[in-house]
């Protein structure tokens, strides 16, 4: 299977795929369409404002992707960085893994983020011996 697509700057997982991530920190950032690129660009001053279309402020997490080992960025509307917000308090109470994956909803994808608990392994340790007992 081609992970490449998780691997990237901007990972876009499929429905059902998951990429395990580390939060490090939101930022606002003010994005637009470029008619000229035909892309959505980050504006950085005033001038490049008036030569984009459907300029908007964005929420950008950056966070760790497990899969490529890089930062990865994600953009959140304000209702999935609510939904980011409640899962991670509870990843911070509880632990675990932070899961990052996009669902369908009516015809949009959104993001979408759930913990993966950590298994459990035994608390049982080996009794002590001699190595020469062992042989």
């Amino acid at each position: 299977m081609d992970e490449y697509h998780l691997s990237k700057l901007f990972s876009k997982p499929k429905e059902g795929e998951y990429v395990p991530i580390t939060f490090v920190e939101f930022r606002k950032r003010l994005v637009g369409w470029s008619t000229e690129l035909k892309r959505s660009v980050y504006v950085e001053n005033d001038e490049e404002k008036e030569k984009l279309k459907r300029v908007r402020e964005v929420n950008v997490m950056v966070a760790i992707n497990h899969i490529s080992g890089k930062l990865s960025s994600i953009e959140l509307t304000d209702e999935e960085k609510a939904q980011f917000d409640e899962v991670y308090s509870f990843f911070l109470k509880k632990g675990g893994h932070l899961m990052y994956t996009r669902k369908k909803v009516g015809a949009k994808t959104v993001s979408f983020f759930e913990i993966m608990e950590i298994e459990k392994r035994g608390t049982e340790t080996p009794g002590k011996s001699l190595l020469s007992d062992r042989i």
